[in-house]
């Protein structure tokens, strides 16, 4: 899900700190252009006043200051977008490399294909909402702000009519925001789902043809592209809807101010160099407003998708300053919320300890295992390891103490070995050793491409390995024992059993354990 763009901000500020330079400069070139635009109104309303009072000393100044205020505003607008550009550019590579090098370490908890999509055109989305969006968002505050200012220090009376009006705006755009906010959400869920779902059906074409199913298939592709039609259609109506509103309150807002500055000038209680300059920039308040909220609409999928991409790298948790547990931590699971519709969660893991997690199929077991493995975020709630938020704690470090069985493991590297050893220093007898513990003999330069000939257990087990033998003080497993025989179920038990690590095991079967936890409505 989505969430409001200044939260958005400060997590991808956390995420890389090159955000804050492509912030900061785009917003000096904002300011800039602002204070030049003020400059050239004055210019314009000076030489306009000096003409009309048939005075002809003084106008080729005004000119002179109108020319240069122009060339400098020129320069800031037409810079923001290609230095903006220029300074977001290794941000996503930034985040392309480290969500890469966490798919590398962690395996991928989504299908292939919304992976490939996150991976390209998510990141590719994030780098337009920092380009476009974020940069209007700060104008729209800064630029209102001083030309507010301006006009108060000028003309009280239009400054606090522009002001009433622009205070409005906000309003109306974060009740528009909230419309769009589900839409925006909608349409890059379907995104993903199509990718998703069209990988599947090319893959699976040649056996859904040989059964007669494959015009089924082409039918539930034809479903989920209507449903993105349907979502993107959503999110240009609010759109739309957005910009006429803002439009209308803009040009009504500037429509008052010229009435009653033309009530002034007929009375004569306001001079026409300041009626001038005041009603130049009335309609140059608005813009930087509206110019958001229509950047923000236009960078839809890089919020929704912002999200996706900062839980991968770890932009969610960044790394605390407490140490990660060097023995088997207690783990609590204070208020813990991890679905929607399932009851809160209270629960302590004694150190050491082995707990099972029980529920109905969907009911968020496979989610507890992955937020308390440090890969997903709760709804509400904490995980607190040995009394510390699990939020302080170093991520990264934290992942290399635990060890993560996915429900469907990836075995990552050309080769059995690079499968257990998972760019970890261990040699082959730990290997073996690690792998005979689980009823597992094979050889270490077995391949692991495409079409190998390991079976679903042999998998799992070598996952299982891989997890064993970084010695974790934490072991959290979905499903460890699944497509197993009794004599490989029995080794692997075995070995579970034998671990000092704390232990949370997600499983069907009977498994004998200290205490379980029990996920319910």
């Amino acid at each position: 899900m989505s969430e409001s763009p200044a939260a958005l901000l400060a997590r991808l500020r956390r995420a890389s700190p090159l955000v804050t330079r492509s912030l900061v400069a785009q917003s000096a070139l904002g300011v800039v252009a602002t204070l030049a635009l003020v400059a050239q109104a004055v210019a314009v309303s000076g030489a306009l006043s000096t003409l009309v009072a048939s005075r002809s000393n003084g106008v080729t100044g005004y000119v002179s200051w109108l020319l240069g205020a122009t060339l400098v505003r020129a320069l800031a607008v037409g810079a923001s977008e290609p230095v903006g550009a220029t300074l977001a550019a290794p941000v996503r590579r930034d985040l392309r490399r480290r969500a890469l090098a966490q798919l590398v370490r962690r395996g991928r908890t989504t299908t292939q294909d919304a992976t490939v999509q996150l991976l390209t055109r998510g990141v590719d989305e994030v780098e337009a909402f920092l380009v476009a969006s974020v940069p209007s968002l700060v104008l729209a505050v800064l630029a209102p702000a001083t030309l507010v200012a301006y006009l108060v220090a000028r003309d009280w009376l239009s400054g606090l009519i522009v002001a009433l009006s622009a205070l409005l705006l906000p309003i109306f755009m974060w009740l528009l925001g909230l419309a769009a906010k589900d839409a925006m959400d909608a349409r890059w869920r379907d995104q993903q789902r199509l990718a998703a779902y069209f990988g599947d059906v090319v893959r699976g074409m040649l056996v859904l043809k040989s059964v007669n199913r494959s015009g089924d298939a082409v039918a539930g592709l034809d479903a989920a592209g209507a449903s993105l039609t349907a979502s993107t259609m959503a999110t240009l109506r609010v759109a739309f809807l957005s910009s006429f509103a803002l439009e209308l309150l803009g040009s009504l807002a500037t429509a008052l101010v010229a009435l009653v500055l033309g009530l002034r000038l007929v009375h004569g209680t306001v001079s026409l160099d300041i009626a001038l300059v005041v009603l130049l920039l009335t309609p140059e308040v608005f813009v930087p407003l509206r110019r958001a909220a229509s950047q923000y609409h236009a960078s839809a999928v890089g919020v929704a998708a912002a999200t996706d991409v900062l839980a991968l790298v770890g932009g969610a948790r960044p790394g605390g300053s407490y140490p990660t547990p060097s023995a088997a931590p207690l783990i609590e699971l204070v208020d813990l919320v991890v679905a929607d519709g399932v009851a809160p969660l209270y629960a302590r893991v004694e150190p050491g300890s082995l707990v099972i997690v029980r529920g109905p199929s969907g009911i968020g077991k496979s989610s507890l295992a992955a937020i308390v493995a440090g890969l997903a975020q709760p709804q509400s709630g904490s995980v607190r390891v040995d009394g510390v938020d699990l939020a302080d704690l170093d991520l990264d470090a934290w992942h290399g103490r635990v060890g993560w069985l996915a429900q469907e493991p990836v075995l990552r590297g050309h080769c059995v070995r690079d499968a257990v050893a998972q760019g970890r220093r261990v040699d082959d007898d730990a290997i073996r050793a690690a792998l005979a513990a689980l009823d597992l003999h094979l050889d270490l330069d077995r391949p692991l491409a495409e079409g190998a000939t390991l079976s679903a257990g042999e998998r799992r087990r070598v996952a299982l390995a891989a997890c064993l033998v970084g010695e974790p003080v934490v072991l959290v497993l979905d499903e460890p024992t699944s497509h197993l025989d009794a004599a490989s179920e029995a080794a692997v038990r075995a070995a579970i059993g034998a671990s000092a690590a704390t232990r949370l095991l997600i499983t069907h079967r009977r498994f004998a354990g200290d205490d379980e936890i029990v996920l319910g409505r």
